[in-house]
């Protein structure tokens, strides 16, 4: 073997935070061992073959996985309908008995999703998590591996240099669309945008980008939700995107900030690329959103674990409520305020969301285990 590292990674395969990874190892490149020359570490996605680690625990090469995040469904008739019985009947028995929930919610999720990002943590030998969130998420089940914590960044930089305060009273919002993921909660997102112009006559403009016009099966008034988003004056839709081209460029830098109501998501790669265009970010304080906003904007204080463990994500959208009073007067206070908070963005990537000081943080990390797999 070589000492040093080298990272796995295929082009051609959708992994978890498919763009990150690909910059990240593009970053990574000049310091790294091609993988046929062996060498003591390689890093792999969470999402990446259990064979290809399996063929490098087998070879004694130091495995380091990037983790996102854990599959906690709560038990509702909506997930225990993805099982066959008897599953399905056995699975029932958390809805009706309070004590016995944990246990098998614990094995519904592990069944459904989690079984195969468990056996990659078990062989891996380090986990870099995405956010305190991810490790917290994680702690019950493996509190004993090793393991450090590095958000996302971006390669993505468009600094607009000539941004002068908007005399405009109007506030521009943006925000990137999941028509799969109810816990996004882009559906509250343009409730509260409603609800702004209806209840309290502030002009408020919303960009959607990589609209699809499905709604999450489970959003309440879903064809009125759809209908708000094509037909509303103050809602605008740009189709799905792959990458940044001049559309979507130009609507995030238009923007005045990101808003971002997602729900115990590790890590939403959305809100990096946002602030990498210099957008502020206002929101919800849940899931790993504060590890990469940190000052560079406004969250509403959440407590992600205050009805438990499990909780409402793929199948339910019985999420905890929103002050949107709260959430305006944060989007007014980062509209006021817009230059200071820009700076900030730019603050936040020259200190931690740069590609190239996440790449550092790896690299440091897989060096320090490849010295030690040498001693």
């Amino acid at each position: 073997m070589k000492k040093g590292f080298g990272v796995f990674f295929d082009s051609t395969k959708i992994t978890s935070g498919q763009r990150f990874f690909d910059n990240l190892n593009q970053e990574l490149l000049p310091s790294q061992i091609e993988l046929n020359q062996k060498p003591t570490v390689i890093l792999f996605n969470v999402s990446a073959p259990i064979k290809e680690i399996i063929k490098a625990k087998i070879r004694r090469q130091r495995v380091v996985l990037r983790v996102d995040g854990l599959y906690s469904d709560k038990l509702s008739p909506a997930f225990i309908s993805t099982f066959k019985w008897p599953l399905r009947t056995l699975f029932s028995i958390g809805l009706k008995y309070k004590r016995a929930h944990n246990f098998l919610a614990f094995w519904a999720n592990f069944l459904s999703e989690n079984y195969g990002g468990f056996l990659r943590i078990l062989l891996a030998d380090f986990i870099i998590y995405q956010s305190v969130f991810s490790k917290n998420v994680h702690r019950p089940y493996f509190s004993n591996k090793k393991s450090d914590i590095i958000v996302n960044g971006s390669s993505i930089t468009f600094w607009n240099e000539s941004i002068v305060k908007s005399q405009n009273s109007e506030i521009k919002l943006i925000t990137i669309y999941d028509d799969w993921k109810p816990a996004k909660r882009v559906h509250d997102i343009v409730e509260f945008v409603r609800w702004c112009w209806e209840n309290k006559n502030i002009s408020i403009h919303l960009t959607i980008l990589g609209y699809t016009g499905k709604v999450p099966f489970c959003v309440p008034q879903a064809e009125e939700i759809k209908n708000t988003i094509e037909n509303s004056t103050f809602i605008r839709t740009l189709p799905r995107f792959k990458g940044f081209g001049d559309t979507f460029r130009d609507a995030l830098l238009e923007s005045d900030m990101y808003i971002s109501f997602s729900y115990r998501d590790p890590c939403p790669n959305a809100v990096v690329e946002s602030m990498a265009h210099g957008l502020p970010v206002v929101g919800i304080a849940s899931g790993g959103i504060a590890d990469i906003v940190g000052n560079a904007g406004e969250l509403l204080p959440a407590d992600d674990f205050s009805n438990g463990f499990f909780s409402t994500h793929r199948f339910d959208c019985d999420f905890p409520s929103i002050d949107f009073e709260q959430v305006l007067s944060l989007v007014i206070r980062v509209k006021d305020d817009n230059l200071m908070y820009r700076e900030r963005v730019k603050q936040r990537f020259i200190d931690d969301l740069s590609i190239k000081v996440i790449a550092s943080k790896y690299k440091r990390a897989m060096e320090s285990i490849s010295i030690d797999a040498n001693k």
